[in-house]
């Protein structure tokens, strides 16, 4: 298996509950189940489940950055953080038969000598890496953050992938070495962005087809008919099932097959980027891929 490093700018120590939000009451719960979030750790959880060697990066600050980083080890991936004065950002989470409920901080501003370090780090981290990913968007001040980690990684000649949103992506993009692969989704592909200069674009589009243009043709990739639980990460799912699919060399058409299931079998779940190759594995052959 292959040595990958994925980058998540502003990571979320996150509480997942489950029971109805009603306004205006005190709900209590039994217990909140704390879990890490952010596009990037996300994708790192499920590529760990694959076997890969995955580290993972990003800024993390306070009491609260060593129990995210202690979640990060536990999920088989090695922390590789750079720590900053602010603290970890929270968040929580209700999940209940209606859907979803999500309210998150948005995360301390970084200096420009946090992302000078972030970068130096990254440098040493990629040695020996197959792969950089960035999920997310960074938190304020970063927005010159993704175009200089696409930089430092293809200096490392690392392929550089990013599934990201807003001004950060859009200057990586527009910059010298722009990412090989971005994965926006309908909302985001609207936005005024360069995605022409990706080698490769996934268009997403939840449980709706999804888009695929490379260098090795178009493609319609239509995933499973499920009933959603929770669709929140599937995205991320789709990309760390790519990246894995890729990485150990399947034909195009599979690793698309595969990541498409990856996104279902993820919504299926109350929880977010828990799957394991065999829940894949049991949805890929209903998922359609064809030319175009």
């Amino acid at each position: 298996m292959a040595r990958v490093l994925t980058v998540t700018a502003n990571p979320l120590l996150d509480f997942l509950g489950r029971g109805p939000v009603i306004s205006g009451r005190i709900q209590r719960l039994d217990s909140f189940t704390p879990t890490v979030g952010g596009k990037g750790l996300n994708m790192a959880r499920v590529l760990a489940r694959h076997g890969h060697e995955v580290l993972a990066g990003g800024f993390i600050g306070g009491a609260l950055g060593d129990v995210l980083a202690g979640l990060v080890a536990a999920d088989g991936v090695t922390p590789a953080f750079t720590r900053v004065a602010g603290a970890t950002r929270i968040g929580f989470q209700m999940i209940d038969l209606q859907g979803n409920t999500s309210v998150m901080e948005r995360g301390v501003p970084v200096t420009v000598e946090d992302g000078q370090r972030l970068l130096a780090t990254t440098r040493q981290q990629l040695s020996g890496c197959a792969l950089l990913i960035i999920g997310g968007a960074p938190p304020a001040g970063g927005d010159d953050l993704y175009a200089a980690l696409a930089t430092v990684a293809a200096e490392a000649g690392v392929p550089c992938w990013i599934d990201a949103y807003g001004p950060a992506l859009a200057r990586a993009l527009a910059g010298d070495h722009p990412p090989a692969l971005v994965k926006p989704n309908r909302e985001e592909f609207a936005t005024d962005t360069r995605w022409d200069r990706a080698a490769e674009l996934h268009l997403s589009d939840g449980p709706g087809m999804a888009r695929v243009r490379s260098p090795w043709g178009d493609f319609q990739v239509v995933p499973p008919d499920i009933i959603e639980v929770n669709p929140v990460g599937s995205g991320d799912c789709y990309v760390a099932a790519l990246a894995h699919a890729r990485l150990v060399g399947w034909p195009l058409v599979d690793q698309l097959r595969y990541a498409a299931a990856a996104g279902a079998a993820n919504a299926l779940r109350v929880d977010v980027a828990m799957i394991g190759p065999a829940e894949i594995t049991a949805l890929a052959p209903h998922v359609t891929v064809a030319p175009g």
